[in-house]
């Protein structure tokens, strides 16, 4: 009886192993077939090249058929925000340009910041909250009356509600954008994103808040250099070495951060650096959406 059981299981046994060897040649023909269809599919289909591929453009299909491409709901939201964007230029950006931004203001400080620069005759960006003081909102006329940019830092800047969906970062900064152009008579063309573009409130949405930001022609600026002000023990000392040591370091254009505040040490350190970097052959301009951004890396 025991020999009978081993001779069966035996032959179950290579049964299985014949069905085990049937599927996987089956699967491999099927496999086969699909993929020379594929391959059929792949050499009647025609492309275009690379460098005729733009957001918002027609699609080529196999059979020569032009198609839109598709739209997606928030890009119908707020037709009239968006910025006329022609390209980046480089005639007038060198290594040695600077490019001075402030954020989170107006402040009780901005005056005391533009007496600064235009004492030195520099050229400095701004990027405004929509209810940073709305007090101080004259000063943003002042700003653009003397050749400095203006740009959107969000309205609120309360991340957790920016950084919710695209939907309301659209309305964030669409708020943002209306304030602006309502205090200064034009409107805006550059925006930073509260705590960069890559952040731990948007890690999982960036790339698709900023690809909806550069379909309406907008251009964001990170930074390369940090002035360290918003430390609580910041000094002038402390702000003049991080900005004019992180210039000296940078291989192209430097995008230095402040923070438009009310603190006297920032009022101190701004005139230092600007003469220091000056001596040294550097110059700073304003930004607008023609400048080529620093790529910020996470």
């Amino acid at each position: 009886m025991s020999v009978k059981s081993v001779g069966f299981y035996k032959r179950l046994i290579l049964l299985a192993l014949g069905l085990i060897i049937l599927c996987s040649i089956g699967f491999n023909i099927v496999l086969l077939i699909k993929n020379r269809s594929l391959e059929e599919r792949l050499d009647s289909t025609q492309y275009l090249p690379d460098d005729a591929v733009t957001v918002g453009a027609t699609e080529l299909e196999p059979a020569g058929i032009i198609r839109e491409a598709p739209v997606l709901d928030y890009q119908m939201l707020y037709p009239d925000f968006k910025a006329s964007f022609y390209g980046f230029s480089t005639d007038l950006v060198s290594d040695k340009t600077v490019f001075l931004t402030f954020d989170d203001g107006p402040s009780e400080g901005t005056a005391a910041l533009l007496d600064i620069l235009k004492k030195k005759g520099a050229k400095a960006s701004f990027f405004i909250n929509g209810k940073s003081n709305r007090l101080l909102s004259n000063q943003l006329k002042r700003m653009t009356e003397e050749g400095h940019a203006v740009g959107m830092h969000s309205y609120s800047h309360r991340y957790n509600v920016i950084y919710e969906d695209i939907e309301t970062l659209l309305d964030d900064f669409y708020r943002n954008y209306l304030y602006i152009k309502a205090e200064t008579g034009k409107a805006p063309s550059i925006l930073r994103f509260p705590g960069g573009s890559i952040n731990i409130f948007n890690l999982e949405k960036y790339q698709s808040m900023v690809a909806e930001i550069l379909r309406r022609g907008f251009i964001y600026y990170d930074w390369n250099v940090s002035a360290g002000d918003a430390i609580a023990d910041a000094t002038a000392q402390s702000i003049i070495d991080n900005v004019v040591n992180g210039v000296r370091l940078c291989w192209g254009p430097a995008f230095v951060i402040f923070h438009d505040n009310d603190k006297a040490v920032l009022g101190e350190a701004l005139g230092s650096v600007i003469d220091i970097l000056s001596k040294e052959g550097y110059v700073f301009k304003a930004l607008d959406n023609s400048v080529k951004p620093h790529v910020y890396l996470p």
